[in-house]
């Protein structure tokens, strides 16, 4: 049984940026991370690689003798043993070791005249890298690097420990002399990454000389220099922390590693990431499970990520805040619960070596992920942790099945009989191509999502959830695979509900296995991921360039990565890779005074951002509700950049800032934008949980320049009254008070019946009746009989009292004689035929509505269903006969404004019937989703979504409004709206002129009867 998160392959090139090599490098090293890396296709027992070279001096000789080794003292691999080994006469030397433990170190050499070489092993392929065979390392003279570690009052400090982070791996570790010093040989052209010392009782200090993150991506950036001195540093004091860890029953564990994870000083570009580290910083509980770090910095004031690892436990964070715990802190672990069965082959024989994965979700930060392969007999075991729902899957790319999920492992609850059948793996492939010529694309990464039962969807299912998150619990295996210099790529998988995810530039792919052997996906990008933009930030009149401007940028895509950041250099220039979507870029000058926003496409390369002299705003916050200043109360404010094309999408608030109302209930906005849109919000916090924080609006600002403008007094409106939804009683009440007499509430029935596709279905009863409240008791809130009521229209009509003679003056229209004692229901066509017809009596059992025999009364008399591929082709045809277009509205019955889009069609048919031809694709239609999609290709918006097509299906005009950021007009009712319906009939018109094009704009502002 393997307990391990799967590590996978982090992928970049040369032309990829410093951030993502430094994430790669990160994931691959931290395995104090949570368990939430990709899960890719490993070989079960990994052989061992063979690395070969020869190390040469300056003059291209073999040294022999020379130490060859790589370090993993510092590590935190389970074996931290060193790889090493000696040249021979002629300088050559072999390594081995796992890929998987090989991937991203670097081989140090050392010859015993003290020149020194180093080289860097690649992250991915490396078991196909034929290189690493005839490797050739030249020696050079080192560079020496001398730390200098003293105290709170500059003396030096002997025995600290010292350490350095360079190509992202620890580089051994060394304790102080006497005089506080620790001397490191490195080679000259090793990247340092960050410095630090430690020692109990003293503190902790370290260097970074790395970007900042807010610099990553910038291509003028450069790194901060290593200095050639001494670098001092100055362990200036402590705040200890102590660590009690129990299990779940408040019982001390005995030798469980603890180890912190970031922690960062003030003025210092990054933070240290510990992980690096781990052998030398973690420390194991006593026989109390107590376990003391008396160098946790004073200056450490954020939260600090402790991680646990002890054998048998769940491998779950916990937080210790230095301000709130003040140096105590209980780690209460969860005992890991077997998840346990067999695998057969198809003809039922037991699949030896397997590979199993489960992937674990719950409401805590973690999740857990863990492997292992079946033995002879086709058994597995994985210890997994307790209070998550759980998604597991077996099978290689020989042989798959449907996963085991829907369920949720419990504490000391073994789960067992969690079988499989194999079958033929289903294998997903494609290609990615670039531009208009289509060319391959190599390198790409494609990632399968593989998705098991959310936890919402699962029946007396009930996780811990102590901070009342919000999100959505919902298990998840991923998988990933690059394509080859044909752009092509190919993964498999077995049964489930699967998406797929290739280059940003497309929408994610979502769909269904269940037995195929295969299904292709092919993406295509216009352009490249990503690209160089030139930039130049400006300010005055006549304009001057601006030098050591800060530049950032908010790609208006959800699946783009890390912001845009660069600096402008002396000559006021910058150079950044970005991707190529749509970008808002920010720019002010370096003592914030002056500011710029501008907004570029993704095809732009160059950029030139005016500045402006910030504007400033204030006011005074007041409570809506009670007309007092609210005072002491924390503003957000800032530009909404959206996400997406249009405004429903999810948007970023960037830009602006924070600020608290005073005693008075003032605030002051500073560094504003001119010309920019401003969203002020209130933030609510009613307790420390950050997800529990909301936001209320406040109001929109807008400066012209930068003089101060009063915004006098701000209202913040009440809080909205939450939705609640309306009783029983009140639906029956609302149902039977419609007005209208019922012929004429009939006679509304049968033509919007005909425009929707639905019968009219009349309810004759008393609204009063227990009958009455048990049958809208079932139409309202049984999600199967409000399914089949999509194909009615239904009517309620009350037939006591005095509203009885009007209900039956209907009724006759049938030759029905309406029993006081019981309701009926009544089917008809749209053409007032009656199709079917049942009583109270015929749907009771035992005296109570039925729901089965409503279910089978609603399923015999549902309208037809058509199909939407012939609907499409006859409209085309008969558009090409009579030099017409084809209007396609996706519908559904549901959908206010698709009826009243439907009405507005009909009733001024007379006019846009000389051009267009009308078919409605509702969601019941076969094929509908399928013709939709082809035809939206992307397109956001919910419903009416409509599409003006030739005669040879080619789209012509869509209701997206380009103008609205994309928006769908849905019914136009809207004046942009309006404007955008009158630009769809101007440019797909053949015979309507510009009157009769105006008469049908101005058409949307009736409403029907």
């Amino acid at each position: 049984m393997v307990h391990s998160t799967l590590l996978s392959r982090c992928t970049f090139n040369r032309s990829q940026n410093r951030a993502l090599r430094f994430l790669c490098s990160l994931l691959l090293l931290s395995t104090l991370l949570a368990p939430v890396v990709l899960h890719a296709a490993e070989p079960a027992e990994e052989t061992e690689l063979t690395i070969k070279g020869t190390v040469v001096d300056a003059q291209d000789k073999p040294v022999a003798n020379a130490q060859v080794l790589i370090d993993f003292s510092v590590q935190s691999f389970p074996d931290n043993s060193n790889i090493e080994t000696q040249t021979d006469a002629q300088g050559r030397f072999t390594l081995k070791g796992k890929p998987l433990r090989l991937r991203g170190q670097t081989i140090q050499v050392s010859a015993p005249d003290q020149q020194m070489a180093h080289f860097r092993l690649p992250w991915q392929t490396i078991e196909e890298d034929s290189s690493l065979n005839k490797l050739r390392l030249q020696l050079k003279p080192p560079r020496r690097l001398v730390l200098e570690v003293v105290d709170g009052d500059g003396k030096p400090l002997p025995g600290a420990t010292t350490a350095l982070l360079a190509n992202y791996r620890g580089w051994g570790s060394q304790q102080t002399d006497q005089t506080g010093k620790a001397t490191y040989l490195l080679p000259q052209d090793l990247e340092i990454e960050t410095i630090f010392a430690f020692s109990d009782g003293h503190g902790l200090d370290y260097r970074s000389y790395e970007l900042s993150r807010e610099q990553y991506g910038d291509q003028q950036a450069k790194r901060p220099e290593v200095p050639d001195h001494p670098i001092r540093l100055t362990l200036d004091g402590t705040q200890p922390l102590s660590i009690k860890v129990v299990d779940s029953a408040g019982k001390p564990l005995t030798g469980v590693e603890v180890a912190p994870w970031y922690l960062k000083k003030e003025g210092q570009p990054r933070d240290v990431n510990l992980s690096y580290f781990y052998n030398l910083i973690q420390a194991k509980t006593d026989q109390s499970g107590t376990v003391n770090f008396d160098w946790i910095p004073h200056w450490q004031q954020t939260p600090i990520t402790m991680w646990p690892r002890g054998k048998g436990y769940a491998h779950l964070r916990t937080m210790y805040d230095p301000e709130k715990d003040k140096g105590k802190l209980t780690m209460r672990l969860q005992k890991l619960v077997p998840l346990s069965g067999k695998v057969s082959l198809p003809d039922g024989s037991p699949a030896a070596g397997i590979p199993i994965s489960a992937s674990g979700e719950g409401y805590m930060i973690d999740s857990f992920r863990g492997t292992t392969t079946t033995d002879d007999q086709g058994h597995y075991t994985i210890e997994a942790a307790p209070n998550m729902v759980y998604l597991v899957t077996a099978g290689n790319e020989k042989w798959a099945t449907a996963p085991q999920t829907g369920f949720a492992l419990q504490p000391d609850q073994p789960r067992t009989s969690l079988d499989f059948k194999l079958r033929p793996a289903t294998r997903l492939f494609g290609r990615v191509t670039t531009g208009k010529d289509n060319q391959p694309v190599e390198g790409q990464t494609i990632y399968s999502y593989q998705y098991g039962q959310a936890a919402h969807n699962m029946k007396d299912v009930d996780l811990p959830n102590p901070e009342k998150s919000r999100k959505s619990v919902r298990p998840m295996i991923v998988r990933r695979t690059t394509t080859d210099k044909n752009g092509d790529f190919e993964l498999f998988v077995g049964s489930g509900k699967f998406d797929l995810r290739g280059p940003s530039q497309n929408k994610i792919e979502k769909f269904d296995i269940t037995t195929e052997t295969e299904k292709e996906f092919n993406f295509h990008t216009v352009r490249p991921e990503k690209g160089i933009l030139n930039g130049t930030v400006v300010a005055g009149n006549p304009a001057q360039l601006v030098p050591d401007a800060s530049v950032s940028g908010i790609y208006r895509h959800g699946l783009a990565g890390r912001d845009m950041q660069a600096t402008t250099n002396k000559a006021g220039k910058f150079e950044v890779e970005r991707e190529l979507h749509k970008v808002v870029i920010y720019a002010r000058n370096k003592d914030k005074t002056l500011t710029g926003v501008v907004e570029i496409g993704p095809d732009d390369k160059t950029v030139t951002i005016p500045l402006q002299p910030s504007g400033s705003a204030f006011g005074t916050l007041i409570d809506g509700a009670s007309g007092e200043p609210l005072k002491g109360r924390e503003l957000q404010y800032g530009v909404r950049v959206y996400l997406g094309k249009d405004r429903f999408s999810p948007f970023r608030t960037a830009y602006g800032g924070k600020v608290t109302t005073d005693d008075m209930g003032r605030f002051e906005l500073k560094d504003l934008v001119v010309g920019q849109n401003y969203n002020l919000s209130l933030v609510i916090r009613p307790d420390k949980n950050p997800a529990n924080i909301s936001w209320r609006t406040a109001g929109e600002i807008k400066v012209k320049d930068s003089q101060p403008v009063d915004l006098g007094e701000v209202e913040v409106k009440p809080p909205s009254k939450p939705y609640v939804p309306p009783t029983l009683d009140e639906r029956i009440a609302s149902a039977f008070g419609v007005t209208g007499t019922p012929l004429e509430r009939y006679q509304k029935s049968e033509r919007l019946g005909g425009l929707t596709s639905q019968y009219p279905m009349l309810l004759f009863g008393d609204p009063q009746s227990k009958a009455i409240k048990e049958l809208m008791k079932l139409r309202y809130e049984d999600k199967d009989v409000r399914k089949e009521l999509y194909s009615f229209l239904v009517m309620a009509i009350s037939d006591t009292g005095e509203k009885r003679a009007a209900a039956q003056a209907l009724a006759d229209k049938w030759n029905l004689k309406l029993d006081p004692q019981q309701f009926e229901l009544l089917v008809t066509d749209t053409h007032g035929k009656q199709l079917a017809r049942i009583t109270q009596s015929e749907l009771a059992v035992d005296g109570k509505i039925n729901q089965e025999k409503l279910l089978k009364f609603l399923k015999a008399n549902q309208y037809p269903t058509r199909d939407a591929n012939e609907l499409l082709e006859t409209a085309l045809k008969q558009a090409k006969e009579q030099n017409k277009r084809v209007i396609v509205q996706e519908t559904a019955t549901w959908c206010g404004p698709c009826r009243l889009l439907s009405l507005y069609l009909d009733r001024e048919r007379k006019i846009w019937e000389r051009d267009y031809i009308w078919i409605k694709l509702d969601h019941r239609w076969t094929g509908s989703s399928e013709i939709m999609k082809k035809i939206r290709a992307g397109a956001q918006g919910g419903i009416p979504w409509w599409a003006i097509l030739d005669a040879d299906g080619k789209i012509l005009a869509t209701c997206n409004n380009d103008e609205e950021d994309g928006q769908n007009i849905g019914f136009p009712s809207s004046t942009s709206g309006r404007e955008h319906y009158q630009k769809m009939l101007e440019k797909t018109a053949i015979r309507l002129n510009s009157m009769e094009i105006n008469e049908l704009v101005e058409a949307l502002k009736k409403k029907d009867d």
